[in-house]
């Protein structure tokens, strides 16, 4: 029991250092030029803000597609225990993310503009496309015989990035952020980073992580 212990307290280490790299070291944003596409850079707490000028929104309906999701590389080995494909998240759980970002995107800034959720792409005045770039789970939402207590300083990161299309399918408003998922610094077990990671925080830690950047998305366009 001591020597399974130890080695569920390694593994946690392990992810948490590496977890901790990746948000440490994001990819530099890319500057969004002063009318791109017709597209006017707005100050914001996010990385980048971008929309056409007098954006209005008021009373519209949107379509959130579902959300896109680029995996962050990792690299099998044979002595691995966990493979790739563990760190992705499956079909129910896609659905579930997708509810999750259109239930927040409605709540946060939908919502303050009366505005409301489409449920057909055809009949919304417009579509909001998103994607998490550079995802990282910090470990498999499902439990493992091997590995099944794991404590890491974060759920997950991911760098959010979305664009908004009118019926023609121009941009209006796109935006882009880094986003440390659940970041507990501060918060974790006994004074430490470390917090235990199951499905249900990584869920909670999701939610409130999109609210607070789509709350964000709302203050930089008022």
């Amino acid at each position: 029991m001591r020597n399974l212990l130890l080695s569920c307290f390694v593994f946690s280490l392990l992810l948490s250092a590496g977890c901790a790299r990746q948000a440490a070291a994001p990819a530099a944003p890319v500057a969004v030029p002063a009318a791109a596409d017709g597209l006017q850079a707005r100050a914001s707490g996010l990385d980048q803000v971008a929309a056409v000028f007098a954006f209005d929104l008021s009373g519209a309906s949107v379509y959130v597609a579902p959300v896109e999701i680029d995996y962050r590389k990792r690299f099998d080995r044979a002595t691995d225990k966990l493979r790739a494909r563990d760190y992705e998240l499956e079909t129910k759980d896609r659905e579930k993310l997708n509810g999750l970002m259109a239930e927040t995107f409605a709540e946060r800034f939908l919502a303050p503009r009366n505005s409301r959720l489409a449920q057909r792409r055809q009949n919304a005045d417009y579509v909001l496309k998103l994607r998490l770039e550079n995802f990282s789970l910090s470990a498999p939402l499902e439990p493992s015989a091997h590995y099944w207590r794991v404590y890491t300083q974060q759920s997950a990161y991911a760098v959010l990035t979305g664009t908004l299309y009118d019926r023609d399918g121009n941009p209006v408003m796109r935006f882009r952020d880094r986003r440390e998922i659940g970041d507990n610094f501060g918060r974790g077990v006994r004074g430490s980073n470390l917090d235990r990671f199951t499905s249900v925080t990584f869920w909670s830690d999701m939610k409130v992580d999109m609210r607070r950047a789509f709350g964000s998305l709302d203050k930089s366009l008022r």
